[in-house]
């Protein structure tokens, strides 16, 4: 019984310093399968988006051929022709046609190019947490294993000599099991506000885009900014609608992981007409185009305070699944603590049943 008594002394060390190590790195598992599945959900959208580059590749590709096509083989025969209105305007009909469809081409082959490159920056990222995890992942199974096979060595089956302690080992694995979906939770939750973050950013840019083309609207309006001020307007609003597909985007994926969070209020951007308003550029035309900038602009500040109030709606949710995380870490550690406790009981009262002072041995202490 004395070397019982000796090998309960040390287990109870090394009892504390397993439960240590375990506590550090509880977040680890349940984390790491999140991170596979985050991982496994970007790989699929860039092969989608790889396949929806190489067939909008395409279309712009043609779009752009048959712009130029008619701009080369008509523009300078209609030159020579502008004293009629009917001619100029079954060209301008025409061309505006053309240009339209070659930019609505570009400008989906551009958004679709930006979403590639953020989902390889995410997947960069996500891959350098999974570095850690797995790291995290292996310290907590190797001292839950070190933990088993102390415990095993001891306490081994059903113990009815220990009462309570068969009842606490399911005690602490339902915690452990509360913990992981706690956990769970917050790191879901905590996506979709970084996610949600990325919106706002991008809405921040579309904002500051719309911005300048109203003032260079205004320009036009009241001091007849010309040709390169309507070019540098639409230019400033291609950059804005941009933003706003991006923010689409990420908005698409927050709703994907949180189905709570909303489609923003709709944000249309109307470019007006490129040989209309540009080629023939004078006071109602440049008006008119400043009426829909002003049109837009107001969806646009809409949809941002939307969506500041869903950002500040999904902070309260991370809130509550902090709280709830945080009510899982202490029941899990209660638990743990009383199986600690029992077990500890048990090794005063083995240790003493053998007498010889041994009884006098202190228990394992439990280190919270």
């Amino acid at each position: 019984m004395s070397q019982l008594a000796s090998t309960l002394r040390e287990a109870g060390d090394k009892n504390n310093e397993l439960l240590a190590e375990l506590r550090q790195t509880d977040y680890a598992p349940s984390s790491l399968k999140q991170n596979a599945a985050f991982i496994e959900d970007l790989n699929t959208q860039i092969a989608s988006t790889d396949k929806e580059l190489r067939k909008l590749h395409n279309i712009t590709e043609d779009e752009r051929k048959d712009h130029v096509r008619y701009r080369d083989s008509n523009f300078k025969r209609y030159m020579h022709k502008m004293g009629g209105s009917k001619g100029k305007d079954k060209f301008s009909s025409k061309a505006e046609k053309e240009e339209r469809e070659f930019l609505e081409a570009w400008q989906k082959e551009r958004s679709a190019k930006e979403s590639r490159d953020e989902l390889s920056r995410a997947l960069e990222h996500a891959q350098s947490d999974k570095v850690n995890l797995e790291r995290d992942t292996k310290r907590h199974e190797t001292a839950q294993t070190e933990l088993d096979k102390l415990y095993n060595s001891i306490f081994s089956g059903p113990t009815p000599d220990v009462p309570g302690e068969d009842d606490l080992e399911r005690a602490v694995q339902q915690s452990r099991e509360n913990y992981d979906q706690a956990n769970r939770a917050l790191s879901t939750e905590k996506h979709v506000l970084e996610v949600l973050g990325r919106a706002d950013q991008s809405l921040t840019a579309a904002q500051a885009q719309m911005d300048a083309a109203y003032r260079r609207s205004q320009r036009d309006v009241y001091f007849g900014g010309g040709m390169f001020t309507d070019m540098m307007e639409r230019d400033a609003l291609s950059q804005s609608q941009n933003a706003i597909h991006a923010t689409l985007r990420h908005m698409e994926e927050a709703q994907r992981v949180q189905p709570q969070v909303r489609p923003l209020k709709e944000i249309n951007i109307d470019h007006g007409h490129m040989f209309s308003d540009v080629l023939f550029d004078n006071v109602f035309s440049d008006m008119a185009q400043h009426e829909r900038i002003k049109d837009s602009d107001a969806q646009l500040k809409a949809a941002y305070q939307d969506l500041k109030g869903q950002i500040e709606e999904q902070k309260g949710r991370c809130q509550g699944a902090e709280q709830n995380l945080q009510q899982a870490v202490n029941d899990l550690e209660q638990a743990r603590k009383e199986l600690q406790r029992v077990r500890a009981e048990a090794f005063e009262r083995l240790a003493g049943a053998g007498g010889q002072g041994v009884g006098s041995a202190p228990p394992p202490q439990y280190n919270a």
